[in-house]
């Protein structure tokens, strides 16, 4: 097979709501390929050998920026140095960080058609390669500490969607105000001495640490415009505010983007950096949550990847 591999996932919460989807999807890439359910890490790594043994040319992904993440780390390590097919991504997740930054608009329904349609033409399909970074032998493209993880962990406890997360930020906004507890769980501060491979080493009080190869956050917001003044590596933006002060500076800080520890945010980019804290720390990569070895993390760049932009 030269074609067209599908990776589902049948535990993210888009396709958990249409049980339908993946039989949908098979019947949309007929005979142009093949597609697979995969409900654990084992499955995962079983089809990626098979893919690999059968050549597949596009990998196509229908889950979230999670299974994205697992998915090509599994690709990664069967692969080794052999270069992956390129890469379709489905938009089967809630929020989709990834796909947006790549410009890919539509359902998984939608997108698989295009790319079918665009497979059985004779030019080649449109593409554009990103960065990726390497955590503790998984790869993604969107790190985070501190308040990130610690609000994703609240959110998926409560099992929402995009309106839940907003609800959720507005009640973080409000127990703030009123000294709550919900405020004190997510929001804190934290020491960090982030070492990167070039420049001088930054030990600071920090509420998060963001690392990204990828240029907006969820929700489209560009935090990571140095990227488009290196040809390599990735941006690393700290947000040096004390815990107290978050819900003033925040905003300002994001709308002004000014840098400097006076300023509530350093940014700068690099190729390798060392995070260290005082214990192990909870992290987040493209939503995915993992607690650290050590209380010292490397992160570094991984392969260049080639994603279709349908």
């Amino acid at each position: 097979m030269s074609g067209i591999g599908i990776i589902t996932n049948p535990h993210s919460k888009l396709n958990r709501r249409n049980p339908s989807r993946a039989a949908l999807l098979g019947f949309i890439l007929g005979a142009q390929g093949q597609l697979e359910v995969t409900n654990t890490l084992a499955d995962l790594g079983r089809v990626a050998r098979d893919f690999k043994e059968k050549g597949i040319r596009i990998l196509a992904i229908n889950g979230g920026d999670g299974t994205i993440s697992r998915t090509l780390t599994a690709f990664i390590r069967e692969y080794k140095d052999q270069p992956l097919p390129r890469i379709a991504l489905l938009r089967g997740g809630t929020i989709n960080v990834l796909a947006n930054n790549l410009g890919i608009r539509g359902s998984p329904e939608q997108v698989l058609f295009r790319l079918v349609e665009g497979h059985s033409g004779l030019g080649d399909l449109p593409w554009r390669r990103l960065r990726s970074l390497k955590i503790e032998g998984n790869y993604g493209f969107l790190f985070a500490d501190g308040l990130a993880p610690a609000f994703l962990k609240e959110y998926y406890r409560r099992k929402s969607g995009p309106l839940g997360a907003l609800a959720l930020a507005v009640k973080v906004w409000g127990s703030r105000l009123f000294n709550g507890e919900l405020f004190a769980r997510i929001v804190s501060d934290l020491h960090h001495t982030l070492t990167p491979d070039v420049g001088p080493t930054h030990s600071h009080l920090s509420c998060a640490v963001f690392c990204s190869t990828v240029a907006k956050l969820p929700l489209g917001y560009p935090l990571f415009h140095l990227l488009s003044t290196v040809e390599s590596g990735f941006q690393c933006s700290s947000f040096t505010m004390s815990a107290k002060d978050v819900l003033w500076q925040f905003p300002v800080i994001l709308a002004t983007r000014q840098d400097g520890i006076g300023k509530g945010k350093i940014s700068f980019c690099c190729r390798e950096l060392i995070v260290e804290q005082v214990r192990p720390f909870d992290y987040t990569l493209d939503g995915e949550l993992y607690l650290s070895r050590s209380n010292s993390l490397r992160i570094e760049m991984g392969p260049d990847l080639d994603f279709l932009t349908l």
